[in-house]
């Protein structure tokens, strides 16, 4: 259970704020980027699908791991030795990684960790490293042509650039049962903390005094395709009085593979049929509707509703994007979220309408990431 709740390797925790932190990081490439030429421009994107592969290889060889353990610089002699590789190669392969700020060049053929080296050692970092190259990366390759035989519709009749990219007819879920490294891969993408804390939009301590008062033995918390249960561990975490009161529910072979965590019982379920859990205080839905269109979603959250108790409440966690000013980040998952599912990030407009149209309504928006947008809706029957 520490795994899921631990924070990144190498995470600084006297950062601002997101918005700040953000903000500046904007500023600041906007401002390289406005001195540009245009072969500048052109070579830092020749350059993007590059490191992807570096890293991987880096990955692979565990330059990073290598590098983050040391308590000291580490020759390339003594790594190409260890591993049994060419000392030329290794060299060229960490000068390139110094040289995009990954790993630091301490003197000649001498190599260390800095910040951005020790996150890469972290086991999830380098899981959805994996997903990049090996799940995404076809799929982002694939992507041009589809769209241009595609005439460039937002719906594409069930298939996407997944499927070419990976050169198959199943949806990436289905495909995943049957790619166990694959789906290791996705869980441990899922499970890089990211910025914000959904706990501080919603009064869980209360809401759970207030249900446990009430009745000792009753659900308070179900999340629902949870995946190896990283909120439950942070939840059971932050408010022992929970354990017990926590259901997580995902497909038979993810919860198959989840660690224990005391106090959470693990449920297989699939949330396109109707939900067991009945009369639960919360129900939540940690980044599962961004995966799939409005019809499916729609799908979703009606299974849902015939086993709301009368204070029971929807908490969808999620992204709940601005009209305008969209931040590149969020930008860049909705693509992604095409690419992989043919599905979206939603704004709140957007949000309000699936909610109508499967019978619900938002009580409240509440935004935790200012920037991204990651925001806890609760919604309940209209």
């Amino acid at each position: 259970m520490e795994t899921l709740v631990a924070p990144l390797n190498g995470h600084n925790t006297n950062l601002t704020d997101e918005g700040s932190r953000l903000k500046l990081q904007d500023t600041l490439r906007t401002a390289a980027e406005s001195t540009e030429t245009p072969h500048d421009t052109m070579l830092r994107l020749f350059n993007a699908p590059l490191q992807v592969a570096v890293v991987k290889a880096g990955i692979d060889l565990g330059l990073f791991n290598i590098l983050t353990q040391s308590k000291t610089p580490v020759a390339v002699e003594q790594i190409a030795q260890d591993k049994g590789a060419d000392p030329l190669f290794i060299g060229r392969l960490l000068r390139y990684l110094a040289s995009i700020r990954l790993v630091e060049e301490t003197s000649k053929d001498h190599f260390a960790a800095n910040k951005s080296t020790i996150a890469m050692s972290d086991s999830r970092v380098q899981g959805a490293m994996n997903y990049t190259f090996n799940i995404s990366g076809p799929a982002y390759q694939a992507f041009p042509k589809f769209c241009q035989d595609h005439n460039y519709q937002n719906r594409t009749g069930g298939k996407f650039p997944w499927h070419a990219g990976a050169q198959t007819d199943l949806d990436f879920f289905p495909w995943a049962k049957q790619n166990p490294e694959g789906l290791q891969w996705f869980q441990q993408l899922m499970s890089v903390p990211r910025e914000g804390d959904w706990l501080d939009v919603v009064p869980m301590a209360d809401v759970t005094e207030q249900v446990l008062a009430a009745d000792p033995e009753r659900t308070v918390f179900v999340d629902v395709g949870g995946s190896v249960g990283h909120q439950c561990a942070r939840l059971t975490t932050k408010l022992p009085q929970l354990k017990g009161h926590v259901v997580l529910q995902d497909l038979k072979e993810t919860i198959d593979n989840v660690p224990a965590i005391d106090g959470v019982q693990a449920m297989a379920h699939d949330f396109f049929t109707p939900e067991p859990v009945k009369g639960a205080r919360c129900y939540y839905l940690c980044t599962v509707l961004h995966d799939w269109d409005d019809e499916k979603a729609i799908e979703i959250l009606k299974n849902l509703i015939p086993a709301l108790g009368p204070d029971s409440q929807i908490l969808i966690d999620d992204m709940a994007l601005p009209n305008t000013g969209v931040h590149w980040w969020s930008a860049c998952l909705d693509l992604h979220m095409y690419t992989m599912l043919g599905a979206m990030e939603r704004n709140e407009d957007q949000w309000h309408a699936l909610l109508d149209k499967a019978g619900l309504k938002a009580l409240s928006i509440e935004t935790y990431s200012p920037t991204m947008r990651h925001s806890i809706i609760t919604a309940v029957p209209k």
